[in-house]
């Protein structure tokens, strides 16, 4: 598969790397405005055509598929133009900025006949196979509890807007809407389904240079039938820490960074997990995603799984900020 990266930041420099441990795609192409980021993608691989748009880069008819990359603010557009253009399309999250975007992009994808995929790579996440094989022996109802705590938001590239994450007009919110958006379809995967009811608060950080500030803090919980996560996000830490727990009436595994320690019915087991502050780009996570996308390219009767799981994650984090903007409000979405 012949692949165009949208976007070549941050995300867009470390999937040039990731793809090259996929057997199955070549990166053909590059796009983005800025001429020294188009000039660091040429010098890493003489071979990529790179443009300023997306559209130069269409017109020549040779890209099967479309990475997006860039900030949030420009995923719906970005993928929308390459699904109409022909071209299967990966996309980071947040796939839409809302639910009424996801909705579009979702409905595009279905008129074009071209999979829209999300990036969720925590899916395939070492913490996460760790987590997925505990819900497999916990009793339900079962409680999860994810925190992530940060000293301060992932930078951009230098040059261009490196505090963007913190610019509602670029990343479209804050944490949550970043952090929260792994922590809610890894929540969904592990309890099934969309929660029945939602409840958040969050804290909002300094105000930009335009007066407006993003949440920089986060606490929320979803309620399933099937128990409950409590998420905990925070930009605003003295430490640097990722802690996920289940709790069932039969035991519990917690992830302490790279720490693991189950408790069940033969006693306590500890152990050690690659940590996931090792890497904020998480390279290694991406041939697994890519397999499973290449996977739903030969079985288009897949394709309403990540559909599916792209419009859910964008309802539950509109949800979320509803119920922050009514102080706490609890939010049906039974």
């Amino acid at each position: 598969m012949r692949v165009a990266i949208a976007g070549f930041g941050v995300a867009g420099t470390a999937r040039l790397a990731a793809y090259r441990q996929v057997p199955r795609a070549e990166v053909v192409a590059v796009a983005d405005p800025s001429a020294a980021r188009r000039a660091q993608a040429a010098a890493l691989d003489a071979r990529l055509r790179v443009a300023p748009t997306l559209t130069e880069l269409l017109e020549a008819g040779d890209v099967d598929v479309v990475d997006v990359c860039a900030p949030p603010v420009f995923h719906a557009p970005l993928a929308e133009q390459a699904m109409s253009a022909g071209c299967h399309t990966l996309c980071e999250k947040p796939v839409g900025l809302d639910v009424a975007e996801t909705e579009r992009l979702v409905d595009r994808s279905r008129r074009t006949g071209r999979l829209l995929y999300p990036v969720y790579n925590y899916v395939h996440s070492p913490m996460m196979k760790v987590l997925a094989q505990a819900a497999t022996w916990l009793d339900r109802p079962f409680t999860a509890r994810f925190e992530i705590r940060r000293t301060a938001h992932a930078a951009g590239t230098p040059g261009w807007h490196p505090d963007w994450r913190r610019d509602r007009g670029v990343a479209g919110g804050g944490i949550l809407l970043d952090h929260g958006t792994h922590c809610v379809y890894m929540a969904t995967r592990l309890l099934g389904g969309v929660p029945e009811r939602v409840t958040c608060t969050t804290r909002p950080g300094p105000a930009g240079d335009n007066g407006q500030s993003v949440e920089e803090s986060v606490s929320a919980r979803l309620d399933f039938a099937g128990g409950s996560c409590e998420i905990e996000l925070s930009w605003a830490c003295a430490e640097r820490r990722n802690r996920y727990s289940l709790d069932g009436g039969n035991g519990s595994v917690l992830i302490d960074d790279d720490l693991v320690v189950t408790e069940n019915g033969t006693g306590r087991q500890t152990g050690t997990l690659r940590s996931p502050t090792a890497s904020g780009t998480h390279e290694e996570w991406f041939p697994e995603l890519f397999a499973d996308f290449a996977r739903h390219l030969e079985q288009p009767g897949l394709w309403p799984g990540p559909w599916d799981l792209t419009l859910s994650t964008a309802r539950i984090i509109e949800a979320a900020y509803t119920s922050a903007a009514r102080a706490g409000e609890p939010m049906d979405l039974g």
